[in-house]
């Protein structure tokens, strides 16, 4: 994993609105596309205005807003530009932090998690890294990267078709451990997540009394909605079948939730022996019988507290736990080294 902090100077903007533009083909062939969209957008504006006529008030307006956004369109989107840095400073600090798989990008106190593309490649000009990661392109000026680490992006954007295969670690060189997880255990990595004000509240007391009301409510409401409308469920399930099932389902996980979701809790399996391997190669989880191996781009940070290494994967409801108590006599360190290396830290 690799740490990349960067401003983008005048100069770079400059550079970056020059490579939006493209070359001198797609700059001549915008003038025609352009022009063509925007008289599109003038006729269907003047249509709706004054030739349509006016017995459906939703259908004009609707027609006339889609030619002004056309109109806009063709004109480049004058404004755009002023709108998006009232709204987000270009020059502000970034950082990325780029490992295999993936990229968290902080700006601005906000950060976000990006899945990297590597199949799609990445590219370079004069003075940028151009990082193509979920539905956005990152642009990495080179002037805020050191040639240690432009080696190591090279390597980790590098297409997995052609990026040399993860050598298997050795016995020696991989992390072993063997313990059944408690529900304490448990309890505490699912509170070490990060989590919103509302999410904090509801797991008290007070929010799970409240949520638990609220499904009791809701359940009474769906299932009293055909005495309600004065109709009874079969006669509505003759009338519309697909509609009554979904609203039953609706009712009955209502009534679940409301209940207090009983039986949910053995899902967890804390009956089973976990047996977890942890390499420069990857993730290997035992659990009872069943063996699964993970990538290190199938997971998305780690969490430490004073008991439990905690490794979430891009699926953030998942998660897997690693007791201190079951790593043996400095593991703990080797263990710290080879997550800080991977993974970013929460």
């Amino acid at each position: 994993m690799i740490t990349i902090r960067y401003s983008l100077t005048p100069e770079d903007l400059a550079e970056l609105e020059a490579e939006r533009r493209g070359g001198p083909f797609l700059r001549i062939l915008r003038i025609p596309t352009g022009a063509l969209i925007g008289l599109t957008g003038l006729f269907l504006t003047s249509q709706a205005v004054f030739f349509f006529p006016w017995n459906h008030w939703i259908g004009n307006p609707l027609i006339a807003a889609l030619g002004i956004f056309l109109l806009w369109m063709g004109l480049e989107y004058p404004g755009l530009r002023w709108l998006s840095r009232r709204f987000f400073d270009p020059s502000a600090e970034s950082e990325l932090q780029i490992y295999e798989g993936g990229i968290v990008c902080s700006s601005r106190g906000k950060t976000q998690y990006l899945r990297q593309l590597p199949k799609r490649g990445f590219r370079e000009n004069a003075r940028f890294f151009f990082v193509r990661a979920s539905d956005v392109i990152l642009a990495i000026p080179k002037h805020a990267v050191t040639p240690e680490q432009e080696k190591q992006l090279r390597e980790l954007v590098q297409p997995e078709a052609v990026r040399p295969a993860p050598q298997s670690s050795t016995r020696g060189d991989a992390i072993e451990c063997s313990f059944f997880l408690t529900q304490d255990e448990l309890n505490e990595a699912s509170a070490s997540r990060h989590r919103s004000f509302l999410e904090r509240w509801i797991n008290t007391k007070y929010g799970r009394a409240f949520g638990r009301a609220f499904c009791g409510f809701s359940a009474l409401a769906v299932f009293g909605l055909p005495a309600f409308i004065g109709k009874s469920w079969a006669q509505e399930f003759r009338n519309e079948p697909g509609l009554t099932v979904g609203l039953a389902g609706f009712g009955l996980f209502y009534l679940f939730a409301a209940a207090g979701c009983p039986g949910l809790k053995a899902l967890n399996r804390l009956d089973l022996q976990r047996r977890i391997r942890i390499s420069d190669a990857g993730v290997e989880v035992t659990r009872g019988t069943k063996t699964s191996t993970y990538q290190w781009k199938r997971f998305f940070s780690y969490h430490e507290t004073p008991t439990l290494f905690v490794l979430r994967t891009q699926v953030l409801v998942r998660f897997w736990t690693v007791p201190k108590r079951s790593l043996q006599t400095g593991d703990e360190e080797k263990l710290r080294a080879i997550l800080d290396h991977k993974l970013p830290r929460q």
